[in-house]
Parts: C-alpha cells; sequence; structure tokens
C-alpha cells in the first residue's frame, strides 16, 4: 500500500494504561511511515496530557465514552474532519458502532479488526498473539512493516534519583484488579530482604495504592516513596534507571516494560496474562492459579537463579 495516498489520518485509541502501553510502539510507527500525513487522536480525557507529549499528533480529540449523545458528537467531530484513513488501535464494539454509523455518511477507510473495517486484520484464537503483536499485524495492511520503538519522549529528569542500585516495584492494581495482586505483604517482605542485600526499592502507584505502599515503607529503612507522584513517564523514567522491576500484571508495569530494563512479573496463568506478557524480551514471569500461591522465597530464589540480584 501506497502511504502517500493518506494525508489527513485519525488514530484510535481507548481504554486501560496497559491498553496504552501495548500501543505506544504502534502509534510511533504510525508517525514514523507518514511522516507527511496530518495525524490526530481520538483517546480520553485522563491520556491527554501524556499522549500529547508524544508529538506524534497535531489534534486530540476527547472521547470519554459516556453514552450516545457523546458518541454521536465524536462521530459528527470525526466526520467534519474529513479523514481519508482511520486505523482503529481499540478496536472494541463501541469503536465498531461509530464505524457503522460513520460509514453512512464517510468514504473514510478504516484499519482495524472489526466488522465495520474496510482494511481488516482478521485476529487469531486469544491467546495466540500478543496485543503488541496484533497491532503491528493491523498495521501490516497499510504498509507499516518496520515497528519504531524509539519512545525516548517518555524520558523526564529524574537527577534527584542519585542511587544505583535501584529496584523499581510497582505493587498497586486497578479497583478492578484486586485479584491479580500479590499481597502487600509479600511485597514488603521481599523490600525487606532486598534493602538488607543493599538495594534501595522505589514504589510508584497512585493515590488508591497508599494503604500497600504503607505496608511496605514499614518493612523498609528506607524507600523512595513515588505514590501519586509517578505519571507514565516518571515511571517510564524509574525503569529506565532501575536494575530490574518487579510487578503485577498492570498498566504501570508494562509502562515501566517499555523501558527495556529486566522486569519479573507476578501474574495469575490464564491465557490473557501469558498473551500480555509474551512479548517483553527482557521480561520473566512467575505464574500460579492464584496469587496467593506465590511465596517470597520462591520469587527470591526466582530473582537469584536468573541472577537478576547479587546472593
Amino acid at each position: 500500500m501506497n502511504n502517500n495516498q493518506f494525508n489527513n489520518i485519525l488514530v484510535v485509541k481507548h481504554g486501560s494504561l496497559g491498553d496504552i502501553a501495548f500501543s505506544l510502539f504502534a502509534m510511533a510507527s504510525i508517525k514514523k511511515n507518514f511522516s507527511n500525513a496530518t495525524i490526530d487522536l481520538l483517546t480520553e480525557e485522563k491520556y491527554i496530557n501524556f499522549l500529547k507529549s508524544s508529538n506524534y499528533f497535531k489534534t486530540i480529540i476527547r472521547d470519554n465514552r459516556r453514552g450516545i449523545i457523546e458518541s454521536l458528537r465524536v462521530i459528527f467531530k470525526i466526520n467534519l474532519s474529513k479523514y481519508d484513513l482511520i486505523i482503529d488501535l481499540q478496536n472494541s464494539k463501541r469503536t465498531n458502532f461509530y464505524w457503522a454509523l460513520l460509514k453512512l455518511i464517510s468514504k473514510v477507510k478504516i484499519n482495524g479488526s472489526r466488522s465495520n473495517c474496510d482494511i481488516k486484520y482478521v485476529i487469531p484464537p486469544q491467546g495466540t498473539e500478543s496485543p503488541q503483536n496484533g497491532l503491528y499485524n493491523q498495521l501490516k495492511l497499510i504498509g507499516i512493516n518496520k515497528i519504531n520503538q524509539n519512545i525516548d519522549w517518555l524520558l523526564k529528569n529524574i537527577s534527584s534519583i542519585i542511587e544505583d542500585k535501584i529496584i523499581l516495584m510497582v505493587p498497586g492494581v486497578s479497583k478492578s484488579g484486586k485479584d491479580k495482586q500479590w499481597s502487600p505483604n509479600n511485597f514488603a517482605k521481599l523490600a525487606s530482604l532486598l534493602e538488607k542485600k543493599g538495594y534501595r526499592i522505589c514504589v510508584v502507584g497512585q493515590k488508591s495504592d497508599k494503604e500497600t505502599v504503607t505496608t511496605i515503607r514499614s518493612a523498609c529503612q528506607q524507600i523512595i516513596d513515588l505514590t501519586d507522584k509517578s505519571p507514565p513517564e516518571v515511571i517510564y523514567s524509574v525503569a529506565k534507571k532501575s536494575k530490574f522491576v518487579i510487578s503485577n500484571d498492570t498498566g504501570p508495569g508494562h509502562i515501566a516494560a517499555l523501558s527495556k530494563s529486566p522486569i519479573l512479573f507476578l501474574a495469575q496463568d490464564n491465557v490473557i496474562s501469558k498473551s500480555n506478557l509474551s512479548e517483553y524480551k527482557h521480561g520473566h514471569y512467575i505464574l500460579s492459579d492464584t496469587m496467593e500461591a506465590i511465596s517470597v522465597n520462591y520469587v527470591l530464589d526466582f530473582l537469584n537463579d536468573k541472577k537478576l540480584i547479587n546472593k
């Protein structure tokens, strides 16, 4: 496909922070391959400032996915902009509904994996490819055959963190993901043991993770506490500086994994987790039917066996 045939492009991405993390290399690749085109983004309000920093997009359209009236307004805005290509990186039932209505009033070409897409990628059975690989295969249909993994725009100055033996912990999960969380008490015990080996523990999280982080802090002499001070770019930058990262299968952990620093995920043993974690060449994971079954000693032995820490 000739990339020059598309001059006005809309990229679509909603979802969780993990979904955003899975799509960042795809966004970078779209920008690089359509360097002469005007590229806009449709996303949720909570990601606008973050993704604006990438400088990939001329305009970012807000879509908080809140009912039929807002959806119709979004479709109206899209139609007014006269895009010649829409790249749907979300591929949800909602966006498929958008395209069903849009096709009644527009001739725009839509790349995605849902039924109302024109340039359609047929996704394989769930769990047989990572979310990232699914997007890369979708982009091949519009002539993007090489993935750009340069996301240096995420790097921020964290010169205030000068330690050279940092271990980054991502102990929190979303409110709906409590079953994916390793026990805060286990994170605290592991943090204490690692601190005694000479490592400095850095913890990231949101306000909702305060109780979890307090448990870890109480077990250690001194930690770097970035609770409620760790937007994605800070997580990425600290991960770059860390000896390794240990995380639940959660959005901030997937942001940290993009740094390509060694990372250990603790996750449930199911096809979704396996698919989510399979893409990371610098990644390790411990999977279990239940998070409670993963012991601190097992994690410590794993870190030793993989030579991620000093014995």
